[in-house]
C-alpha cells in the first residue's frame, strides 16, 4: 500500500513534477557550464597575443649591461598604459612575465626578466597586456639577437 501511495502522489501531483522539470533544468545547466568552463575560443591552449605593437622605440635587448639578463624597452607611447609584459612561445603561450624598473632611455617603460633572450629560443613575441583590456605584440624572430621596432 505505501508503494501504490508513492506512484500516486508522483504521477498525479503537479508539485512533484514542476520539482522533477526544475531539477533536470538545474542539471542540464550544469552540465553546459562545466562543458563551456575554461573556453576562451581557441583550440591550442595558447594565450591571446594581440594586434602587432606599435614601433618607435620598441628594443628586445638579449643581454642587459648590468645583469646579462633580457630587457624588454616598449615605445614611449605606451608609458602608463601597461599592466604587464611578458615573453611568450610561437604558440602564445606565456614563457615568463617580465618585472617593470621604471621608465627611461625617452621615457620608455623597461621590463627586466630573469634570463638571457636565448634562453627563450626563437620565434617568440613580447606581448603588453594594456590597462585598457587590450592586448599588443611584437615578434622576436630569434630570442638571442637584439630585435628594434
Amino acid at each position: 500500500m505505501g508503494t501504490d501511495r508513492w506512484f500516486c502522489i508522483v504521477t498525479t501531483n503537479g508539485s512533484a513534477r514542476n520539482m522533477l522539470r526544475k531539477l533536470l533544468y538545474v542539471t542540464a545547466c550544469l552540465a553546459m557550464a562545466v562543458a563551456m568552463a575554461g573556453c576562451d575560443g581557441s583550440d591550442d591552449g595558447g594565450g591571446s597575443i594581440g594586434s602587432r605593437g606599435e614601433g618607435g622605440g620598441f628594443l628586445w635587448k638579449p643581454k642587459g649591461e648590468h645583469s646579462g639578463r633580457l630587457v624588454v624597452l616598449l615605445p614611449s607611447q605606451y608609458r602608463n598604459k601597461v599592466g604587464s609584459v611578458h615573453v611568450a612561445n610561437s604558440g602564445g603561450d606565456v614563457l615568463e612575465v617580465g618585472v617593470f624598473t621604471g621608465n627611461a632611455n625617452g621615457n620608455r617603460p623597461h621590463y627586466r626578466f630573469t634570463q638571457g633572450g636565448a634562453s627563450y629560443g626563437n620565434d617568440l613575441y613580447a606581448v603588453a597586456d594594456l590597462s585598457s583590456g587590450d592586448t599588443v605584440h611584437w615578434p622576436i624572430p630569434r630570442g638571442g639577437s637584439r630585435t628594434e621596432y
